[in-house]
């Protein structure tokens, strides 16, 4: 998805002045990605909604300070982490999920090939792609979701993930490495399809 076509960086601009419409518009574009990061993360819905709508009143009442619309989709993935870890550090919410700072629970989900296969297809190659991802450490299902999926940049993945550039770089290596090993033929199809 571009997000840095000319109406875009127009709508971002008077976002960062305050318009009501621009933040409607921001909060609609970046809405699905940031909820499938929260439940990524194990993140009850109900919960990750909330957290989501207080991450938009922070930035609507605050000044905004963001240079991009990338740097902004890069805060609003890492504040949600924030969020949710202290949401479920606190007491106030049951102590039965599982996530934590280092992400024990974070899972991959395939929702995006809804958009790009048939309904008769889909359980099939959900259930390949899940099996593949089964290859992977939590840690490295977060990196490949934020390089792959949110198209983040290395030193953003290091941020989020709270680890050193070069360790991202190689934590997405040897991620894609193992990929490639234990399923080579899917690997080159989910290449064409996402990777490219």
């Amino acid at each position: 998805m571009d997000i840095a076509t000319p109406d875009h960086i127009r709508l971002f601009s008077k976002f960062i002045e305050g318009d009501n419409e621009a933040f409607s518009f921001f909060y609609e574009f970046f809405i699905n990605d940031l909820y499938a990061y929260g439940i990524s993360l194990g993140g009850e819905k109900e919960v990750v909604k909330d957290a989501i709508q207080d991450l938009f009143l922070k930035i609507y009442f605050e000044e905004k300070n963001f240079s991009s619309i990338d740097h902004l989709k890069y805060f609003l993935l890492k504040s949600l982490k924030n969020r949710l870890y202290n949401i479920y550090k606190s007491k106030a919410v049951s102590a039965s999920t599982g996530i934590s700072k280092d992400v024990l629970e974070f899972s991959i989900t395939t929702t995006v090939l809804d958009e790009i296969i048939n309904e008769e297809d889909r359980a099939i190659i959900k259930q390949q792609v899940d099996a593949l991802l089964l290859n992977l450490t939590t840690r490295q299902k977060e990196a490949i979701y934020l390089r792959f999926i949110q198209e983040l940049g290395y030193e953003e993945i290091a941020e989020i993930m709270d680890i050193t550039q070069h360790a991202a770089r190689k934590l997405i290596s040897r991620s894609l490495k193992r990929l490639r090993d234990s399923e080579p033929t899917l690997f080159i199809c989910l290449s064409l399809l996402f990777l490219s």
